[in-house]
This record gives structure tokens, sequence and C-alpha cells, in this order.
């Protein structure tokens, strides 16, 4: 999985319950790039994406 601080940003927003359509236009991206990532992540459990932003916080 990358994790890029765009990527960071993206499951954040999509785990505090912003819809996809939001995030897409904050980031000015892409609704499916957005969504793709996201599901990556877990979406639309919001419980794995905040244990996939926990990895992302945890130095390796």
């Amino acid at each position: 999985m990358c994790t890029t601080p765009e990527h960071r940003t993206i499951v954040a927003m999509l785990a505090a319950g912003s819809p996809v359509w939001y995030v897409a236009a904050v980031t000015k991206s892409d609704r499916h790039y957005i969504y793709t990532v996201g599901a990556q992540h877990g979406y639309p459990d919001r419980v794995a994406m905040r244990q996939s932003l926990r990895q992302f916080a945890e130095p390796r």
C-alpha cells in the first residue's frame, strides 16, 4: 500500500465520515481515485480505516 501524505489525508477524511465527492473536491482528485484509495484501506468500514491510519503513524 502506498502511504503518501495525500493518501493519509484521503483516508483520514473518509474515516471521519466525509463523503467521497467532498474528499475529491478538497483534494482536487477524481472521485474514482478517492474511492479506490479508500477501498484499499477498508472503505466504507470506518473502523478499518482508522486502523490503517494508526499503521501510517507507526514507525517502521
